[in-house]
């Protein structure tokens, strides 16, 4: 019995590393109160969590394969037993529910524990006053077991006794699952879209991501290894990120020694090196280039890592 409640909980812990890996970080794993391993791996996952939020989009860090709406408002309404009636769109693809799910559905079983206290000392205030209405933090939780904080507006409509939870939270929408594309190509756009296999070239993109620490394959090499040619993956490369393959290369690496002169105390010439420069004034020359100031100007950790 108590391995398979365990199982349960590090599945949870998979799909919320699964999420992380996506670059979604609005959901948290559910704390059980245990004192065993698998409480400790969800307190640090969490905490992994919640400074990646804070550092790693600012840090510039971000796949635009993404699309990362940070505001966004979902809407449900329940009526006076706590049943769902209605719910806006947004709702169904944070929760993870589809709307026949979630439809008719109690309120309370999209709660955790500790706020569903909270929510019926809110209802019966509600309920009891009219014109009552409050701001309260609840987490939701969604078909896989993760939660999701979020701030709550609670009010009662006017002329019924349904009440209205309006919700705000971060959530993740992916370019896949778009389904129309809005935009006017010139001519010479026009040519390279009738040919450009967008997967591809986005496959490259995510390989040179995942592996930074690599010297970057030559074009005829990343062509062979993406079953391409040459002419499509440069000038598809081009169209879809604006830059150059050896361009975003560079960038990425820069970008990264940043974070690393910042966070680390490793010394600049070795991170020049690590960066993919044979001499620490080409790294220098470089580095002021993309970010205006020399390596030297930036602020260091002062703490050992």
């Amino acid at each position: 019995m108590y391995q398979e409640i365990d199982q349960k909980r590090m599945n949870t812990v998979y799909q919320m590393i699964l999420e992380m890996a996506e670059g979604n970080f609005a959901y948290r794993i559910p704390r059980t109160g245990n004192e065993d391993e698998v409480e400790v791996v969800s307190v640090l996952v969490n905490w992994m969590a919640e400074e990646m939020k804070e550092s790693a989009f600012h840090a510039g860090f971000v796949n635009p394969h993404h699309s990362y709406q940070y505001v966004v408002q979902s809407t449900l309404i329940v009526d006076n037993k706590c049943i769902i009636k209605d719910f806006s769109g947004n709702a169904t693809g944070l929760l993870g529910f589809n709307p026949k799910e979630l439809l008719e559905l109690d309120f309370t079983a999209l709660l955790t524990n500790e706020s569903i206290s909270l929510w019926e000392t809110v209802r019966n205030e509600i309920l009891q006053n009219e014109s009552y209405q409050t701001i309260v933090s609840l987490e939701f939780v969604t078909v896989e077991k993760l939660v999701v904080p979020a701030s709550c507006s609670i009010s009662k409509l006017r002329q019924s006794t349904d009440l209205v939870i309006a919700f705000f939270s971060a959530i993740i929408e992916t370019m896949k699952k778009s389904t129309t594309a809005k935009k006017s190509f010139t001519v010479e756009e026009q040519k390279i879209s009738n040919y450009l296999d967008v997967r591809t070239t986005q496959a490259v993109y995510d390989y040179i991501l995942a592996n930074m620490d690599s010297p970057l394959p030559t074009l005829k090499e990343l062509s062979r290894l993406f079953g391409t040619n040459e002419y499509k993956l440069k000038n598809g490369f081009r169209h879809l990120f604006k830059m150059t393959i050896q361009q975003f290369y560079n960038n990425e690496r820069l970008k990264r020694s940043q974070l690393l002169i910042q966070q680390t105390k490793i010394p600049l010439k070795t991170i020049a090196l690590m960066a993919g420069f044979s001499t620490y004034p080409n790294f220098s020359r470089a580095f002021k280039i993309k970010f205006g100031h020399p390596p030297t100007d930036l602020k260091r950790q002062t703490a050992v890592l």
